[in-house]
């Protein structure tokens, strides 16, 4: 190797190419380089101190590497050529602005941050800002923990998971009803893997005979069941019937859904575009188990698995009601027709029709 003394200019090229090419092939590469990580690689003769700072300040002069000073000492860290080339053309204010941005990485930086460590005048400052822009090398940003700040952010790159808050934020706000859908598809399919259809079915329900009445009769009719309560809406029967056919797996059941086969299910699910990771799956789960809608049970090829809850008849016929555990009523089983008996007799000239029906009357009345 030819000694740092003999070093002349095409060596320095050659030493330079050679550096750059070593520290693209670290892979410590995106934490930055001290003066002995450039020694380390053995491609400066001698171990020259003197040699390593003329090549890296050639590096640096033309944009492949960039200087940092974390508290721990300077430092260099490395562009590739492409992004090195966005520095030509720059003046040196545009230049700090955009290093500044550049350095922020994926987190972006803050308008009064790059102003503070610049030091431009305001003016200066804004017309680097608008350049670098229209020139598409940055671009502004909205982050979750600083809302009402001016991010700004390189072009090329997508902000942190950190500053845009990941999947449940859209424009940085907490998109509740996307939230509230995908935990909805999640309850379902587990539902639908915790319970089996029983075969014995409900008691058949004989067709409805009619009869030939007198007006007496119809009115008695009429007159007995309109002076009890509203009857159970026929919804709250029928879903009576199939809380009776649904059944628990039995013990010791093992295919229960697990996380991965949750993941994959969102995955390739249309309900979203948006790949969800494993983590943010099982945030979902969690929300559904301090709801007490699901539950962990120990199964399955990973461990642990996922079933759901079983409601009491109760808790379903509450749901139904609007949660509040009454009412139930709608207009059809306000109005005195929606449970006439004699509903199918009652015309104008027959033994009872609205104009002489006094349940009407009152109804209307109210």
């Amino acid at each position: 190797m030819a000694t740092s003394s003999g070093a002349t200019g095409p060596d320095i090229a050659s030493l330079k190419e050679a550096l750059y090419k070593a520290c693209l092939q670290s892979p410590s590469a995106h934490d930055g380089f001290r003066q002995q990580d450039f020694l380390d690689f053995e491609v400066i003769p001698d171990d020259d101190l003197n040699l390593v700072l003329q090549v890296a300040q050639q590096l640096v002069n033309e944009k492949l590497l960039w200087i940092f000073n974390d508290g721990e000492g300077i430092g260099w860290n490395v562009r590739s050529r492409e992004d090195a080339a966005k520095y030509h053309g720059l003046t040196s204010e545009q230049e700090m602005v955009y290093q500044l941005v550049d350095s922020a990485g994926t987190d972006g930086i803050w308008s009064k941050t790059i102003k503070s460590k610049t030091n431009l005048h305001d003016a200066v400052f804004r017309s680097s800002i608008k350049f670098l822009e229209t020139k598409g090398l940055i671009r502004d940003m909205k982050t979750v923990e600083h809302p009402n700040r001016k991010m700004y952010i390189k072009s090329s790159i997508r902000p942190s998971d950190r500053a845009t808050g990941g999947s449940w934020y859209t424009d940085g706000e907490m998109d509740e009803e996307f939230i509230s859908m995908l935990m909805d598809v999640l309850y379902n399919y587990i539902s639908a893997k915790s319970f089996y259809r029983s075969s014995s079915s409900g008691v058949r329900k004989e067709p409805k005979k009619t009869k030939r009445v007198s007006a007496e009769e119809a009115k008695a009719l009429r007159d007995k069941s309109l002076s009890k309560p509203p009857a159970e809406p026929e919804s709250f029967s029928a879903a009576r019937r199939e809380y009776n056919r649904l059944l628990p797996m039995p013990p010791g059941y093992q295919n229960y859904p697990t996380l991965s086969q949750l993941t994959l299910f969102i995955e390739n699910s249309p309900v979203t575009s948006v790949t969800l990771p494993a983590n943010e799956i099982q945030q979902l789960l969690d929300i559904l188990m301090f709801d007490n809608r699901i539950e962990q049970v120990i199964a399955g090829p990973e461990g642990v698995a996922y079933k759901a809850v079983r409601k009491s008849l109760k808790e379903m016929e509450m749901e139904m009601r609007g949660e509040s555990g009454g009412g139930g009523s709608n207009g059809l089983t306000e109005a005195p027709c929606g449970r006439c008996p004699v509903f199918d007799l009652c015309e104008e000239g027959g033994p009872v029709g609205p104009s002489n029906c006094e349940y009407f009357e009152e109804w209307l009345s109210l």
